[in-house]
């Protein structure tokens, strides 16, 4: 029986940690600046105070520069390999809602987050 390989060439490695971190703050920067937006009806109000907001704008940066980075990953890797691996951001941006907004993770969240790391390492491997 032939063992699975988990080696990424560095660059790949490099490319996809970028990806991680750029699609995790996105998550993170748009809950920011919907604090700023509680409570509020959408609508044009709405609307003019998000485009207000500092940290909506380095989300929407962050979401375009993911975009970018997501297409570099996938001109060096195949999309069944690469997509697993954005469920790591299923990860990260719980984790990171934790320390930066107080956010609770029941035990049943953090043996799905244990799950799903599992999951990407078994889908994300080569036989």
């Amino acid at each position: 029986m032939k063992r699975p390989s988990f080696a990424l060439p560095l660059r790949i490695i490099l490319f996809w940690s970028v990806f991680l971190a750029l699609d995790t703050a996105t998550q993170i920067a748009f809950k920011a600046a919907s604090e700023d937006l509680e409570g509020m009806s959408f609508g044009m109000p709405f609307l003019q105070t998000a485009l207000a907001i500092p940290t909506f704008w380095v989300a929407i940066l962050c979401y375009i520069a993911t975009f970018v980075v997501w297409m570099a990953v996938l001109t060096r890797m195949k999309l069944s390999r690469a997509f697993p691996l954005t469920a790591l951001t299923y990860v990260t941006v719980p984790v990171l809602a934790l320390l930066l907004f107080g956010e609770h993770l029941p035990l049943i969240r953090v043996i799905g987050i244990a799950v799903i790391i599992a999951g990407v390492i078994m889908i994300g491997s080569e036989e």
